[in-house]
C-alpha cells in the first residue's frame, strides 16, 4: 500500500509530518507533498486608510493542480490524505475533484476542520477523519490493502455511494503512548514541495521564511512536547472536543532535539508549539535542567497568565527561553470570561505580564526577552467600555512589549461561533471555509454591515492607541489625553502615522530593543539567503 499525505499551505505541517512519521515506521510507503505555503502581504484596513501585514496564502492555479497529479500520479497510491484548516475548504474541494477526476485511489480528509465540521466534509471526499488520525489513518490504509471494506474504524467516517458511516470515537493517545511515537519527519526522503505551478526542491521554506523545512538545511526545529490544552476557551477547537493535556517524557523530547541538532549542523532555534507550555512544574523544572546541558539553544514557547510560577519561569530562561505569546484577548474583565470562555482576571494578567517582563533581568547568552502580547480586535460585543477598561490595563503593563492585534474569526461549529450566530452577529457566510471562494485571506471583518464611522472607527481607534502603549519613549498620559479627548479620531491616518514614526524614533534611541530583530534576520546567513531567496516569506 502506498500512501500519499498532501499539507495544504503549510510545508511544514507537524502533525502531518508526525503521521508520515508513524506510517513510515509501520511499513507503509508513504510520501509527503506540501500543497503550496504561507505568504505575508500588505493588507488594507479601515476603508484603505492605512496598511497593516498579514498572512495569505494565493490561489490554487490550474498549473498547481496539474502538478500535483502528476506528482500523485509518480507514487500510483492507494490512498491520498489531505490535511486541512477551515479557510482551505474551498482549495480542498477543487484539489479533491482533480484526484478523482484522474485516480481511484479514495481520498480522506483530516485536520482541524474535518474535526470540527465533519458532516460539512463528508460530501466532498470518501473518508473523513475525526480527532487524532495516527491509528486511524494506518488501520485505514491496512484495510484498502486488504481490499476489505473500511467503514468499522474509529474516528473514521466514511462516504459510501452518498451512505455516510459515522463512527465512534476511540479514546486519545495517553501520555505514555506519545513516548513510543517516532519523531515527526524533517528528512527529504519522499517529500515533494509545490508553489506557483512548480516543484520547490530548493524553496521549501519553514513558515517562517528564516531557513528550510528538512534536514540538513534547518535553522529553526519546530516540535510540540504535549497534545491538548487544560484551557476551554470558546475560540479554540479544545472547547470542542476532549482534548485534555497529555505530554511526553523529558527524556523523550531531549532525544528528538538531540536527533535535530546532529542532523542539523546550522541549527539555532527551538519553536515549541505547545498551547501552554509551563503546565507542571515538576516537568518544566526537569526540562529546563535537561534541555541546558544537552541542547542550549535558544526557544519560543507560548504561555498563559494562569501558569506564570516564578520558579518556572526563571528555571526556562535560564535554559534558553528567548520568545513568548500570551493571549490576553480582551483588556475586559467581561468580555474574556463570558464571551471568550477565560477566567483569570486583570490583576492575573497584570501580574503575569509583570513576571514575564522581570524575566528580561535574567542573564541569557541571548540578551533578551521578548514578550509578544495577543488582543483580538473588531468584536461587536466589545464596545467603548469595554475597550476603555483594556487600554486602562494595558498602560500598567511594563513596557517594551510587542502589541498582535488579530480580527476576530468564526469557526465552524466553535463555542463562540454559535453564540454570534445565535445573536444575529454574524451570518453563515461569515463563517471560515464559507465567507470567500478561495479562502486566500484569514481576515474576517465586520466592515460590510457597520458604519464606517462607528465600530470599525472606534475599534481601530483603540488598536493605534494599544500600539502606542508598547513604547516607553511614548507617555501613557499623552495616550490617555488622546484617548479622553479624542484627537486623531477621524484623523486615523494621521494616529497611525504617529505609531509609525515613533516606532522609528525607538528604534534609534533604543536599539537595543531590536537585538532579537537582527538575531532574527540572521538565524539563516546572508550567504544561504541569497542563494536560495529565502529573505521574506512573501516571496
Amino acid at each position: 500500500m502506498k500512501v500519499v499525505l498532501i499539507a495544504l499551505f503549510q510545508y511544514d505541517s507537524y502533525a502531518i509530518r508526525l503521521l508520515f512519521s508513524y506510517l513510515r515506521a509501520s511499513g507503509v510507503d508513504v510520501t509527503y507533498i506540501g500543497f503550496k505555503r504561507m505568504k505575508h502581504k500588505v493588507t488594507k484596513t479601515l476603508k484603505n486608510e492605512f496598511l497593516e501585514m498579514n498572512d495569505f496564502h494565493n490561489d490554487v492555479s490550474d498549473e498547481d493542480i496539474a502538478l500535483l497529479l502528476d506528482e500523485i500520479g509518480k507514487v500510483d497510491p492507494g490512498l491520498i490524505g489531505i490535511g486541512l484548516q477551515s479557510n482551505h475548504l474551498p482549495a480542498a474541494r477543487k484539489i479533491t475533484q482533480a484526484i478523482r477526476s484522474r485516480f481511484t485511489a479514495p481520498v480522506v480528509w483530516g485536520g482541524a476542520h474535518p474535526t470540527v465540521d465533519p458532516e460539512g466534509c463528508i460530501p466532498h471526499t470518501d473518508y473523513v477523519c475525526v480527532g487524532e488520525g495516527l491509528d486511524p489513518i494506518l488501520e485505514l490504509a491496512q484495510a484498502l490493502s486488504r481490499g476489505e471494506a473500511a467503514t468499522s474504524i474509529k474516528n473514521i467516517w466514511a462516504n459510501c455511494g452518498g451512505t455516510v458511516v459515522r463512527n465512534a470515537t476511540r479514546p486519545l493517545l495517553r501520555d505514555v503512548e506519545l513516548d513510543r511515537l517516532p519523531f515527526a519527519s524533517y528528512d527529504g526522503e519522499n517529500k515533494v514541495y509545490i508553489e506557483d505551478g512548480e516543484l520547490q526542491a530548493e524553496r521549501n521554506f519553514d513558515y517562517f521564511g528564516y531557513g528550510f523545512t528538512d534536514d540538513p538545511g534547518k535553522s529553526v526545529h519546530q516540535t510540540m512536547t504535549a497534545f491538548g490544552c487544560p484551557m476551554e476557551c470558546t475560540f479554540c477547537l479544545n472547547a470542542l472536543t476532549d482534548n485534555h493535556l497529555r505530554r511526553r517524557s523529558v527524556s523523550n523530547v531531549i532525544a528528538e532535539l538531540l536527533e535535530a541538532k546532529r542532523r542539523n549542523p546550522g541549527l539555532r532555534m527551538v519553536f515549541f508549539w505547545d498551547n501552554i507550555f509551563q503546565v507542571n512544574k515538576a516537568w518544566c523544572l526537569e526540562f529546563a535542567k535537561e534541555y541546558k546541558e544537552k541542547i542550549d539553544l535558544p526557544f519560543f514557547a507560548y504561555t498563559h497568565p494562569f501558569y506564570v510560577d516564578e520558579e518556572v519561569l526563571a528555571a526556562l530562561r535560564r535554559a534558553g527561553w528567548i520568545f513568548t505569546v500570551m493571549g490576553i484577548q480582551s483588556g475586559s474583565r467581561h468580555i474574556r470570561k463570558e464571551i471568550y470562555g477565560r477566567n483569570e482576571t486583570n490583576e492575573q494578567v497584570l501580574k503575569a505580564v509583570r513576571r514575564l517582563a522581570a524575566l528580561r533581568k535574567i542573564k541569557n547568552p541571548t540578551g533578551f526577552f521578548r514578550i509578544y502580547l495577543d488582543y483580538v480586535k473588531d468584536n461587536p460585543l466589545e464596545m467603548e467600555p469595554e475597550l476603555h477598561e483594556g487600554l486602562d490595563l494595558m498602560l500598567q503593563f511594563p513596557k517594551n512589549f510587542i502589541y498582535q492585534a488579530f480580527n476576530l474569526s468564526f469557526f465552524p461549529n466553535y463555542v463562540i461561533t454559535k453564540v454570534y450566530l445565535e445573536r444575529g452577529l454574524i451570518t453563515a457566510d461569515d463563517v471560515a471555509g464559507r465567507n470567500t471562494a478561495s479562502g486566500s485571506n484569514w481576515i474576517t471583518t465586520f466592515d460590510k454591515r457597520k458604519e464606517y464611522k462607528g465600530f470599525l472607527r472606534l475599534h481601530e481607534f483603540y488598536y493605534l492607541l494599544g500600539s502606542l502603549a508598547q513604547f516607553r519613549i511614548f507617555p501613557n498620559s499623552i495616550i490617555r489625553q488622546i484617548e479622553k479627548k479624542r484627537l486623531f479620531y477621524n484623523r486615523l491616518r494621521l494616529l497611525n502615522w504617529i505609531c509609525k514614526t515613533v516606532r522609528v524614533i525607538d528604534l534609534y534611541t533604543a536599539p537595543l530593543n531590536y537585538v532579537w530583530l537582527i538575531a532574527l534576520l540572521f538565524i539563516v546567513s546572508p550567504r544561504m539567503k541569497l542563494k536560495h531567496g529565502t529573505w521574506l516569506r512573501h516571496k
